[in-house]
C-alpha cells in the first residue's frame, strides 16, 4: 500500500453538517483528506439538498472530498417496493462511478443499505484492491422485528 492512498468511499446517505442526517462519513472522509489521502465519495444527492444539485450526476468538492452525487430519488414515504428499487438504482449508478474512478487503492463501503456491497465488491475487483465493508445497521433484524420484512425470501 502506498503511504497516501486514494480511497473510494461509497455511502448512499453521505451528509455534511449543513444537512439533516448523520455526518459520520463526512467527518471520516474529512479527516482522511487532512491526513493527506485522496477521497472520492460516491453518494446520493438526497442528503445534499441544500446544494440544489441538478438531475443526474454531479461532481463537486466539499472540504477537499471529491463528491460524486447521484440524483436518485428516495424518501421514507415511498412504498417498500419503491425504496428497494431506489436502492438498486443507486447501487447501479455507484457501480458505474466506482468502475470509472482511477488509481483506487482501497474501497470503503458503508451501509445502510446493504445493497452498497454490490458496487463495493465491483469496484474492489475492478481496481484489484481491498474492500472494507462497514455494517452500520442491524439489518435485516430491525425490519423483521418491526414487521417491515415479512417475505421469507428477503429474510
Amino acid at each position: 500500500m502506498p503511504e497516501y492512498m486514494h480511497i473510494l468511499y461509497l455511502h448512499q446517505y453521505f451528509c455534511t453538517p449543513e444537512g439533516s442526517s448523520g455526518t459520520r462519513s463526512y467527518e471520516m472522509a474529512r479527516r482522511l483528506v487532512a491526513a493527506g489521502h485522496r477521497v472520492t465519495m460516491v453518494c446520493s444527492a438526497a442528503n445534499l439538498g441544500h446544494l440544489d444539485l441538478p438531475a443526474g450526476r454531479s461532481d463537486l468538492e466539499i472540504d477537499g472530498i471529491h463528491v460524486i452525487a447521484l440524483n436518485v430519488a428516495y424518501s421514507n414515504r415511498m412504498s417498500h417496493l419503491e425504496r428497494i428499487k431506489a436502492f438498486y438504482r443507486f447501487a447501479w449508478g455507484a457501480r458505474q462511478a466506482g468502475r470509472a474512478a482511477s488509481g483506487v487503492d482501497v474501497v470503503f463501503a458503508t451501509s445502510t443499505p446493504l445493497t452498497i456491497a454490490y458496487p463495493g465488491v465491483g469496484a474492489s475487483r475492478r481496481h484489484r484492491c481491498p474492500m472494507v465493508f462497514e455494517v452500520r445497521d442491524l439489518w435485516p433484524e430491525l425490519p423483521i422485528a418491526v414487521g417491515a420484512l415479512r417475505d421469507p425470501v428477503s429474510k
